[in-house]
This record gives C-alpha cells, structure tokens and sequence, in this order.
C-alpha cells in the first residue's frame, strides 16, 4: 500500500516536472523568437543547437522544480487551513512563506551592497566618440582590428550606431555548430531551410554593416552539448581512423557552407575553427586540407583561433593562414586587485613567447577573442565563464578596465599584433553595467577602448 502511495506521488511528479520544462522550454523559444525579430526558421535553428545544453543544465533543471515546490506548498496550507482554520493558516504562512521571503529579500539586499561596494571613479571622456557617420577606418592608418563579438542583433541595428561612436570598425559574427560527445563524430547538421534563413540574416547584418563602413569576421564554434569528465571542444578526439574521417568529413561540410556564405555576402574574414587543440595535434594533415579547401570557395583573409595555452605555440599550419589567432585569456595577476604595474609585467612576458611565434612563421598575431569579466579576479582566471560564484562576487568594473588598459599599454602597440575582437557585446541588452558579465555595455572599460582605439591611430 505505501509502495503505491509512493509510486503514483513519483508519477503526479514526473507529469508535472515535465509539463514545467516543457512551458520553459516554450517560453526560451518564444524569447529567441522575439530576439530574432520573429524569424521562425533562424529561431528553430538557434533553438536546436542549443537545447541540449539547456536541458542538462543543473541551474535549469533546479528552476524547474520551483513551480512543484509551490505546488506543494499550497496543499500544505489547503491542509493546514482544514485542520486548523484561519489561525493556524495564518501562522503556517509567516513560517513558510513570510519569513523565507524576508530573510531572503534582505538577505540579497546585503549581498548586493557588499557585491557593489567597490568605489571607482572613472571620468567618462566624452570627446573620444565618433560622432561622424561611419567609422573612421583606422584600419587603413595602422592595420589594427578593432572588433568585437555581436550576439542577438535584429533587424534595426542600434547597436551598430553605439560600437561606431566607441571606435569599432569590425563585429564578429558566432554561430554555433551542436556535437553531443567529444568522442562522436556526429555533427548537428542544419538544414538547408535554417541555412537559407540564417543568410538571409547576414545579409541583412552586411548591409548595415556597409552603412557604416564595418568589416565582419565569421567565426563558427562547436558547442559541446555534454560535458563529460570536464570534456570541452578542446578535448575532442575520435577512437578510429572511421571516426576521425567521419568527424572532418562532417565538420568541413559545415564549414564550408559557412565559407560560401562568408564568399557570397563579401565578409572579410573568416575563422576556419575555434579551440579544438587535440585535433590539431592528432590530425594536421587533415586540418591542411580542409584549408585548402575552404580557398577554393573564399578568397578572404583566413586565420584559426587556437587556445592561449600553450595551443597557438604548437599549431603546425599558421604559414597557410593569414594570421596567428589566439583566444588571448592569458593570465594578468597571480592575485586579486592587482596594480595596472602588476598586469603589464605579466602581458610583457607573454609577448615574448608571441613575438616569438609572429617571427616564426612570419605572420602577425590576431586575439580572435580577449574579454574580461567586471569582477574580482578576472585578472587571474579571464577565461571563467560566468558560473554560480558571479552571484555573489563582488563587481569590480575597475578590474576589467584595468585588465584592458594594461594590454593597450603593451600588445596593442607591437608591430607584429593585427589586433582583437572583443568578446563581447549583447545587443538590445539595456544593461545598467552593475554585473560581473563580460559584457561592455555601460561600463568604464568601453570608454577606455573608445579612447585607446582612437589615440593610439592618430600617433601613427
């Protein structure tokens, strides 16, 4: 009899967990709908290669269960109100309701003040801003990138305006290629539907982008789906000689299709594949002749972003690239709150081993991505994706400008550095700036790159 009791309560909560995720999962589709201004084929494509990660994150699967929770919490009163009347409802209310809220509330009232209570005085210089029309292609002056990630632009391209007056001249454009395992060779293949849309998409992004005179990367990633034993793209290795066949046959056929695209819609450059070390190591041959053949379908500038970690030093093919591209998250600081003194000293020893590489194979060094977090510590773990702890550290917008200022004050100015793509910017995001994200939007460290953009070009 308890056995049963206890079968149908795991049944009524297995119908009711589920029906929860499915309505979140609803209204994350209908957000990316909205976010691709109602583009049904573009956001069933975005939804797709995105839904695996969603589902077996342990923060979605532990909101999902608060709508149970609540519903328990209501029969617990419908009880309690049939035993004990309004008395005791009211009393069973303030303990479980009232004084949770409360302790809550105020707690993350505390919280708050503690995670913002770092006082830094930054004096926004205004006549650093572009206020023509386009950009002022410093490019053309010192042949640097100034460029930075773009996610969730829609059709009315604001944001464009906003990276022109802050001295941008290039946006990076991401897709995202879905692989379940790191050990399967199996790509998520978009249809030829989703592939239409999402050029239909660029193209509109290229036109705007001409309007202001702006160059776009395209810089495809796999994303991972699950992480097993900590595995990220950087680990991915096939088991076979069939498997490694099928994983490159599969992965050139994606990336060759970006290729067409980035051909097509006259994007300058593009990024042949982003952090996948291990299959650089193990198969070279093979990652040649995937050069070769994007070449005969794109006639831009090429370049591979390889992990800062000891991968950019190790890449055999840089001599059939354009550029050495490094996802630049070296570390700055061996504590937190470092000195700008302390930050220059560590990006001055990493330029030895860059120029090094750079004399090399004689090409220039691109950062395909540098960012940093608005948080305490960024110096010394840049590359930490925003996780649990962002809830509670404290914001620190003088360390991500810090972090940038000590590499305008040392890599920027190298006569063998091409320049950085900035990750990142969320478009449409309306962000105060008072967050511990990567993001630039209304905080000091996008007035210092306005600023350092523009001063260090017109010393040329």
């Amino acid at each position: 009899m308890i056995a049963t009791h206890f079968v149908k309560k795991i049944k009524k909560f297995l119908w009711f967990y589920t029906v929860t995720i499915l309505v979140v999962l609803a209204v994350i589709f209908l957000i990316l709908l909205y976010s691709n201004d109602f583009n049904l084929r573009l956001s069933s494509a975005d939804f797709t290669a995105n839904i695996g990660s969603i589902v077996t994150s342990p923060f979605f699967l532990l909101v999902a269960l608060v709508p149970y929770a609540l519903f328990l919490l209501f029969k617990n009163l419908q009880s309690v109100y049939r035993a004990h009347k309004i008395k005791g409802l009211m009393k069973s209310i303030f303990i479980k309701l009232v004084l949770p809220i409360s302790l809550l509330y105020f707690g993350n009232v505390l919280l708050q003040q503690y995670r913002s209570s770092d006082v830094f005085d930054y004096a926004l210089g205004h006549s650093v801003k572009n206020t023509s029309s386009q950009s002022n292609d410093y490019y053309a002056i010192d042949n640097k990138q100034r460029g930075i990630h773009v996610f969730h632009l829609r059709n009315n391209f604001e944001d464009f305006e906003i990276l022109k007056d802050n001295n941008f001249e290039w946006i990076t454009l991401t897709p995202f290629i879905g692989q379940a395992h790191y050990k399967e060779p199996a790509l998520r293949q978009t249809s030829p539907e989703a592939f239409a849309s999402r050029k239909e998409y660029y193209k509109a992004v290229k036109a705007a982008s001409d309007i202001y005179n702006f160059k776009i990367m395209l810089k495809p990633h796999i994303w991972l789906r699950e992480k097993t034993d900590g595995a990220w793209r950087s680990n991915i290795e096939m088991t076979t000689e069939e498997d490694w066949d099928a994983w490159f046959k599969n992965y050139s056929q994606v990336m060759l299709q970006y290729a067409d695209i980035a051909q097509e819609l006259g994007f300058e450059q593009f990024c042949i594949g982003t952090e996948l070390e291990t299959t650089v190591y193990k198969k070279p041959e093979k990652w040649v002749a995937l050069i070769q053949e994007i070449k005969t379908v794109y006639d831009g500038k090429l370049t591979y972003a390889a992990n800062w970690y000891e991968e950019y030093e190790k890449v055999p093919f840089w001599n059939e690239l354009d550029y050495i591209g490094i996802q630049a998250y070296f570390p700055l600081s061996e504590t937190d709150n470092p000195t700008l003194e302390e930050m220059e000293a560590h990006w001055n020893k990493h330029a030895i081993a860059l120029q090094a590489v750079s004399t090399r194979f004689n090409k220039p060094i691109l950062f395909t991505e540098i960012g940093y977090k608005s948080i305490t510590g960024t110096s010394r773990r840049p590359w930490e994706w925003n996780g649990v702890q962002d809830l509670y550290s404290k914001i620190s917008k003088e360390e991500q400008l810090l972090c940038y200022q000590s590499f305008f004050n040392t890599i920027w100015k190298k006569s063998w550095f091409h320049g950085i793509h900035i990750w990142e910017w969320q478009a449409h995001h309306n962000s105060d700036g008072n967050n511990t994200n990567f993001t630039l939007e209304q905080k000091p460290a996008l007035n210092l790159i306005a600023e350092k953009f523009k001063e260090d070009s017109s010393e040329k």
